[in-house]
């Protein structure tokens, strides 16, 4: 017998009984939702409490109010409770059809190139959930627009969101042979200065890279300034000049000798892709969430 369960079997169910607490907002109303008494509600609170060395939460026969430990805390263990119920509904999705709807916005080129062929498995495998698919490459707003599910690049900026992530994608610098030939290929980062850029996204003035562990910062300028990651392509292609681009694009352009990477010895930063959701979210959209992250997993 593992005797380093039983604790943790105990601490675990005082985490949910806390955070049912918290949703509820008082000791009374969490014991109601439990199905417990108030003592039995407290006496988990206060053996968690116990095992921390922290005061929880402050309270008296009228208010109650977290510490700041407890708020701190509390992320945890409504993460537990949340995670817990999703699986009981992913099993309970199991046992018939699932059926229903997810909504899903994700840009026009990941999309096509990662996502869309994750979307047919997921119909084939799941044909009754009816799917609504925005290729947008906008963050819109997804309470707004009624949308459970984004694929975002990028850090997550918005703490009411839950963001995982999909993939990180590997980038590189890439230009055309056609490019290569009108301008002197550069053989080193100062000599980037001289050359053109297709600018993405248009913001873009400044691309950071390492080499040998150093930090390296280069100067983006260029006459094709683009807001699509497909054009962006086409435009590099098309000997326009050098771009970033992530491994998805660059890779079947390089087997083809269609693109050369520039500068190889420089590692830019991979592009981190995440799956971004709302705290609460309906089965369906669950499902899908969970076979995206799945299918990215095995993709690599």
């Amino acid at each position: 017998m593992n005797h380093d369960v039983s604790p943790i079997l105990d601490e675990l169910r005082a985490m949910a009984v806390f955070a049912t607490v918290v949703r509820t907002g008082s000791f009374a109303s969490g014991a109601r939702a439990l199905g417990l008494t108030r003592a039995v509600v407290s006496h988990h609170v206060r053996s968690l409490e116990a095992k921390l060395g922290v005061p929880l939460a402050q309270r008296s026969t009228r208010s109650f109010s977290l510490t700041p430990a407890g708020e701190a805390f509390r992320v945890h263990c409504e993460r537990l409770l949340d995670e817990a119920h999703d699986g009981i509904r992913g099993m309970e999705l199991l046992r018939a059809e699932p059926r229903g709807e997810a909504r899903i916005t994700c840009s026009h080129h990941f999309g096509n190139k990662r996502i869309l062929p994750v979307l047919l498995d997921f119909r084939r495998r799941y044909p009754a959930i009816r799917l609504h698919v925005a290729m947008n490459d906008a963050n819109v707003d997804l309470v707004q627009q009624g949308i459970e599910l984004a694929v975002r690049a990028g850090p997550l900026a918005d703490s009411d969101l839950v963001a995982r992530r999909l993939v990180s994608e590997p980038t590189m610098l890439c230009a055309s042979p056609a490019y290569l030939r009108r301008h002197r290929a550069p053989a080193t980062v100062a000599d980037l200065a001289e050359h053109r850029w297709v600018v993405y996204p248009p913001t873009q003035r400044v691309l950071t890279a390492t080499r040998d562990g150093q930090p390296i910062e280069m100067q983006v300028r260029g006459d094709i300034v683009t807001d699509s990651a497909a054009s962006r392509l086409a435009f590099v292609l098309a000997g326009e000049g050098i771009a970033r681009l992530p491994a998805y694009d660059a890779a079947a352009p390089l087997a083809a000798g269609e693109l050369v990477r520039v500068l190889p010895e420089l590692e830019t930063a991979a592009l981190e892709i995440y799956l971004v959701h709302g705290r609460r979210i309906g089965p369906s959209a669950r499902l899908l969430r969970d076979f995206l992250l799945a299918a990215m997993q095995e993709s690599g």
